[in-house]
């Protein structure tokens, strides 16, 4: 592994577990208990001191953190390099092949940081942590300027409290240090709204809040998140044996309106004439009717992007497509790269934006 890299990714360790630069060196990392926030703040600065690389710095770090209705939450770190010079590129490069044909070399080190990251914070709090499905992969990201991107993932078990039906985010972090140029982004589930999030955010998305490093400092306390389910009024109508016998009058007295309502000429209705029920798929003439679309849930990541780009032409910008689906940009591009592979999209680039195809687009509509 590039050890520039390397110490890249043990500064966002350290930052994380909230430890001293002695800590990080040795690959140790001691639980965060009793140090206060101040404190860890300057621990944290003199471990970017100590351990910033010089050839293959990081010009931006993006840790995006999305949680589950468990308490559970999918961690994505990315390292951004600017392809700008020929060293750069060479070990860019190199580090890519290893992803690709050793990610178990990439990830082994990774991992077990990440372990002792959740073991101290696990202490800290009280709450049982584990981190489990480390993955790592590189891309290329062409925008005013290309970008080299090593993106590690993994899910962190117990992330998050779960009191009733709240979801708290944030005390594994608590004092999390922010360089300039990195960022924080902590998004939640379909089904839930925002409680509260504290300190204010930097950015609100859909489904996601956002901090800078530069524009934030996190004190004791900070950064927290807190989600609950959306209330609407079904559950309130429904709450109890009474509003369960309302939803069934309901449902009894459309059914009844229907059925009463008079056919029109030439047809009979099914219980009057005798007949069965058409076969489903079949309309009651013998014909075939439209096949109903599953909901949206039911499909899987990949089938969520292939349907939106065929309800869209066949043809549509990758930002439009996070933005469409409330993802984060990582999560998109993970998913789109793979459909890549699989032959069943197609990307070029659009001035500076990203277009996704459908391999069978109509090529005149690129004009």
């Amino acid at each position: 592994m590039n050890g520039h890299v390397a110490a890249a990714i043990l500064v966002v360790l350290a930052i994380t577990a909230g430890v001293g630069p002695a800590a990080a060196a040795q690959g140790s990392v001691a639980p965060s208990d009793g140090i206060g926030a101040d404190d860890r703040v300057e621990q944290t600065e003199a471990g970017l001191e100590q351990t910033s690389p010089e050839e293959l710095d990081p010009d931006e770090i993006r840790l995006e953190i999305a949680l589950n209705p468990d308490g559970s939450a999918e961690w994505t770190v990315e390292f951004w390099v600017r392809l700008d010079e020929d060293e750069r590129v060479e070990a860019f490069e190199s580090l890519a092949a290893d992803a690709e044909n050793d990610p178990e070399e990439l990830t082994g080190e990774f991992a077990a940081r990440m372990e002792g990251t959740a073991a101290a914070a696990s202490e800290a709090t009280g709450r049982e942590m584990s981190v489990d499905d480390v993955d790592v992969e590189a891309e290329r990201q062409s925008f005013a300027t290309e970008y080299g991107v090593l993106r590690y993932t993994f899910t962190w078990h117990g992330f998050a409290a779960v009191e009733d039906d709240q979801l708290h985010a944030g005390d594994a972090i608590e004092g999390l240090f922010l360089e300039e140029g990195s960022r924080l982004l902590v998004g939640w589930p379909d089904g839930y709204e925002l409680v509260s999030a504290t300190p204010e955010p930097d950015d609100r998305r859909d489904r996601a809040v956002l901090w800078r490093g530069g524009d934030t400092d996190f004190v004791s306390g900070e950064p927290r998140v807190v989600v609950a389910p959306t209330r609407g009024w079904l559950p309130f109508a429904a709450a109890g044996a009474g509003g369960l016998v309302l939803v069934a009058l309901v449902a009894l007295w459309y059914r009844r309106r229907s059925a009463a309502e008079t056919p029109t000429e030439g047809t009979e209705l099914s219980y009057e004439s005798g007949t069965e029920p058409a076969p489903e798929g079949e309309s009651a003439t013998g014909g075939s009717s439209p096949a109903t679309d599953p909901p949206t849930e039911l499909l899987s990541n990949e089938e969520q992007v292939l349907r939106l780009v065929a309800d869209n032409g066949g043809r549509m910008k990758q930002q439009a497509v996070v933005e469409e689906l409330g993802w984060t940009d990582a999560k998109t591009s993970k998913v789109v790269s793979t459909l890549r592979e699989e032959g069943e999209l197609e990307s070029f680039r659009l001035g500076r934006e990203n277009v996704l195809s459908l391999p069978d687009a109509d090529p005149e509509r690129e004009e």
